[in-house]
């Protein structure tokens, strides 16, 4: 999974871990030669041999990794309505074709739900609740259609565990095209939670128009499992809804106010009364289309936004429950550079009031990092060996799990184990083959039982989910 940036790394052998330094006892040079010491001594002669042959192709026993199962392709699809949700023992995938659920157990297809004929799904919630997942689909049509049935109209709720369509509502898409739409519906909280858009609302001589779509019945909400309307968000004066996330107790939204800034807004879950709205960023304008802010999390709220500083990577913004800034996380010299998560989404994760996340060093090292939502600060960096890349991360059970590309071996990935808290590795393993091919391509990474689940999508041309356990 060669990058661009690779090709002007300079090759060496930097120390793994926290702070650098000699080798810890759990690393990937001390692994390998106890245990290769081991088979040396068990194994005299050719075995020792054997034994090195093994550990550089990713076979060694308790030191690698075996592939289990491997779901199939979806085949050729439109990049939209991108999606992946866990539940219980189903593995559920979505794309623009339509959505599949898989048996977290052996990778076989349960169920496949296809949208309406002609349509195709333009967004998918970014997270599931209760086992059930939003989609959106429409029939595609002109960008500039005023054909009110043409482009993302309908939402609808699917049980996870069957696939079974629970309900749908209409909504009113600003244009015709299918495209990718982030932040466009969530669940949590019992609810589903949607917005509506006007391609008016951008025309301040649209204001007055009767055909203008108001602002106060654009942000809904129903019962996540019915699809009872349960209420419509009042508006702030000069806001409209630009994104959605709901978590287990709130229901928060981006909104774009005076046309041109995005600030967000904490709602009562209740009834959609508006506790506050907060500016992104009190420095300056948040415009939608140059910093693309979408949200990363709900509970806790974390929003991520674009170029807000002159790095022109990411930076992550954090709130406390009633929506009051906390801590900003921004790429430039100390943090690294950190890549978006609407492009990178699996190399990203909020958990135990951090957010950790892979940062690109002045040296064009990657190294996995955690950061304090509430202050901001940097809480711990390890780093990975010259000339690999973070593919993306798992967070669980008190471990960042990473998988990691092996620069210079087109089939052999590895995974490394960090302690959540400090950094400290505790575990390090090899891939016999590639996890992921190219850039970008590892979406989102997974656990079932004793198992770790890649996730991918590419137009419906990769495996959505392979399935791997160790050796």
């Amino acid at each position: 999974m060669a990058t661009a940036t690779k090709a002007g790394r300079a090759a060496g052998n930097k120390a793994g871990g926290s702070g650098g330094g000699a080798p810890k006892a759990g690393s990937r040079l001390v692994r390998y030669s106890v245990v290769g010491g081991l088979l040396l001594a068990l194994l005299a002669g050719c075995g020792g041999i054997t034994a090195g042959v093994l550990a550089g192709e990713g076979y060694l026993p308790g030191d690698s990794m075996r592939q289990v199962w491997s779901t199939p392709t979806d085949g050729g699809a439109p990049a939209s309505g991108d999606a992946a949700w866990a539940a219980g023992d189903t593995l559920v995938h979505s794309n623009a074709a339509g959505v599949s659920g898989f048996d977290a157990r052996t990778g076989e297809r349960r169920w496949r739900y296809r949208p309406s004929r002609g349509a195709a799904i333009c967004s998918a919630g970014r997270t599931a609740a209760d086992g059930v997942a939003l989609v959106a689909q429409g029939v595609p049509g002109s960008p500039v259609s005023d054909d009110a049935s043409r482009g993302c109209t309908t939402v609808v709720a699917l049980d996870l565990a069957s696939g079974r369509e629970l309900w749908r509502t209409t909504r009113t898409a600003a244009h015709g095209e299918i495209r990718a739409e982030r932040d466009l519906v969530a669940a949590g909280g019992g609810l589903a939670v949607l917005r509506d858009e006007d391609a008016d609302w951008s025309y301040e001589s649209a204001l007055g128009s009767p055909d203008r779509l108001d602002p106060d019945r654009a942000l809904r909400a129903f019962d996540l499992r019915t699809g009872k309307p349960r209420w419509s968000a009042r508006m702030p004066d000069g806001c409209v809804p630009y994104g959605v996330a709901a978590g287990a107790r709130r229901v928060a939204a981006l909104l774009v106010c005076d046309r041109r800034d995005v600030r967000l807004a904490v709602l009562d879950p209740a009834d959609g009364r508006v506790r506050g709205v907060t500016p992104l960023d009190p420095r300056r304008v948040v415009d939608p289309l140059t910093h693309m802010p979408a949200f990363v999390s709900a509970d806790p709220i974390v929003v991520s936004a674009d170029s807000l500083d002159e790095s022109g990577y990411a930076t992550f913004l954090s709130f406390d429950d009633e929506g009051r800034a906390q801590g900003t996380i921004a790429s430039g010299p100390v943090n690294g550079r950190i890549t978006s998560p609407a492009q990178e989404p699996a190399r990203t994760r909020v958990a135990y009031g951090r957010l950790y996340t892979v940062a690109m060093e002045a040296d064009y090292d990657d190294v996995v990092t955690a950061f304090d939502l509430r202050s901001g600060q940097r809480l711990w960096r390890a780093e990975i060996g010259d000339l690999e890349d973070v593919m993306g991360l798992r967070v669980a059970g008190g471990r960042v799990t990473a998988l990691v590309d092996l620069y210079g071996s087109a089939d052999e990935d590895g995974l490394l184990v960090l302690d959540a808290d400090d950094g400290d590795e505790r575990d390090a393993r090899t891939f016999p083959d590639s996890v992921g091919g190219s850039s970008g391509e590892i979406k989102d990474v997974l656990g079932h039982q004793d198992r770790l689940i890649a996730v991918r999508w590419s137009e419906g041309y990769l495996s959505p989910f392979t399935a791997y356990e160790e050796r």
